[in-house]
């Protein structure tokens, strides 16, 4: 959201942020908003983190001041004693801003907004366990905490081409993402799930980086002309996973508008290998019509 609004239409300036940054295991968020006739003098303000993917909800105390036309705030987030001294769950955390007591408070997205020169990139902290845990802004530049670093679905990627490599009897994927969404990448694993059994099969990634993408180039083996262990028979649905400051972000690929269709030479006898087209989820099918 870009401005709170109530149900008589008036709206209050959205906040912004001029301070993100890690003091120990506490991550100190410090803003202002432009005061204005709706707002007391003080109001009172709250962050609240959301669990993005289950039920977890806690809000936290923010302090309040008034400075020269703008209400200043701030508050800590102690990741390693969040709530009763006990470290915050494990799992990818939305940052907001409440203003006012609920239920007739209004709430923020944190981040769109945000002072000249603010540092954007992730800030990671460890916690006892080896546990990562890091502050970011997400694609639509919203402030949230990853704790541990476990992979996140983060919507999806269409597919530049799909080809076969006849030489080496392999099917390469490449695509890109844009360049501005992600930071730091280290490493890029194409992960195929097999729809019946749910079974997994993994590739490497090759990350290419430029000023405003990101691309990638994966050679997908179906027979065992390289390898011992190919692509085995079933319909694999097929998403890429990007690694980078201690996170993982899982994103579906669409499928390009040429899909490949070959006959391979498998275990002594001819196995169809297939892939979907545009504009459905990339699919390859391996022994089956």
């Amino acid at each position: 959201m870009n401005r709170a609004e109530d149900e008589a239409g008036a709206t209050m300036a959205e906040p912004y942020l001029t301070d993100v940054g890690w003091s120990g295991s506490a991550l100190r968020v410090a803003g202002a908003i432009r005061r204005d006739g709706e707002l007391p003098a003080v109001p009172e303000m709250e962050l609240v983190l959301r669990e993005r993917d289950g039920g977890g909800l806690l809000r936290l105390p923010a302090s309040a001041a008034a400075d020269d036309g703008l209400i200043t705030f701030e508050a800590l987030v102690d990741v390693a004693a969040v709530e009763r001294g006990e470290p915050l769950p494990g799992g990818l955390w939305d940052v907001d801003l409440a203003i006012g007591s609920p239920p007739e408070g209004r709430v923020f997205e944190l981040g769109p907004e945000r002072a000249p020169g603010l540092d954007t990139s992730p800030q990671r902290r460890f916690l006892p366990g080896a546990v990562t845990v890091a502050a970011y802004f997400g694609g639509r530049g919203t402030l949230s905490i990853d704790v541990g670093g476990r992979s996140h679905v983060a919507g999806t990627t269409a597919a530049d081409g799909v080809a076969w490599d006849e030489r080496r009897e392999e099917v390469v994927i490449t695509g890109h993402i844009d360049r501005r969404w992600i930071s730091m990448p280290v490493s890029g694993t194409l992960i195929l799930t097999e729809r019946r059994t749910r079974d997994t099969f993994e590739v490497i990634a090759a990350l290419e980086e430029s000023d405003e993408r990101l691309g990638y180039r994966a050679a997908l083996p179906v027979t065992r002309a390289f390898v011992d262990d190919p692509l085995p028979r079933g319909t694999w649905d097929v998403a890429l996973c990007i690694g980078f400051s201690g996170m993982h972000r899982e994103l579906g690929v669409l499928a390009p508008g040429d899909p490949v269709d070959v006959q391979v030479w498998r275990r002594f006898r001819h196995v169809r290998v297939a892939s979907s087209a545009a504009p459905e989820p990339l699919t390859i099918t391996v022994g089956r019509a």
